[in-house]
């Protein structure tokens, strides 16, 4: 009788022990990087408007750029880091914004990357309380929401969709989300699979990644 209230305690044990480390790797650890080797590459687009006057009407603009991010482990004290930009320049711009010492400047993909990294940031906080199960929704300290959508793949990696959005009501009464931004996000990926940020609901920046490498 001992011996057998003594399996079932241990048997207990087992299964808590395991479904803590099933839910341990459900979450989203933003910005942890603990391969020897890790590189991403992203497509980025920046969506904007501007006035033509040949055309008479506003006109969307699209601006791509790649974006690079590589790590290597050295030891157990220092991690190499290398990240860079892709953009297309027109040529006769080249000596207003490459130079030697300074290397590239894009103030648009600054700003864009910016973006990005501050709603990340504001999901990073809060990502190991979210777990990655579909349904799950968790409000945020400033009021807003993030909501996990569905399972996704993206450069092959399997992520889960999340939403972030602010919740309020209409002149009707009536419930509106509105969306501030969409990730796709792997437990054990430091950066987003995938970014997608909207401003009064209209998409102004997406991040995918196109290629990924771990070892």
């Amino acid at each position: 009788m001992v011996r057998k209230s003594l399996f079932i305690v241990l048997s207990a044990v087992v299964v808590l022990s395991v479904s803590v480390v099933g839910w341990a790797q459900d979450v989203w650890k933003w910005n942890e990087f603990n391969a020897d080797y890790e590189r991403f590459y992203y497509e980025s687009v920046t969506y904007t408007s501007s006035w033509d006057w040949e055309l008479g009407e506003e006109v969307e603009i699209e601006v791509k750029t790649g974006q690079l991010l590589e790590l290597r482990k050295v030891d157990d004290e220092y991690t190499e880091v290398t990240q860079g930009h892709t953009v297309l320049t027109p040529t006769a711009e080249l000596k207003d914004q490459l130079s030697f010492l300074g290397g590239f400047f894009s103030l648009s993909s600054a700003f864009s990357s910016s973006m990005w990294i501050s709603e990340s940031m504001m999901l990073g906080m809060f990502a190991q309380d979210l777990e990655l199960e579909v349904g799950n929704t968790m409000q945020l300290f400033d009021g807003s929401r993030i909501r996990v959508l569905d399972e996704v793949t993206v450069a092959g990696i399997k992520g889960y969709l999340v939403r972030r959005f602010w919740r309020e009501t209409d002149e009707e009464g009536n419930r509106v989300d509105i969306l501030t931004s969409e990730w796709v996000i792997a437990p054990n990926v430091g950066w987003p699979l995938d970014v997608k940020i909207y401003q009064e609901d209209k998409l102004v920046y997406q991040m995918t990644l196109k290629e990924y490498e771990r070892r």
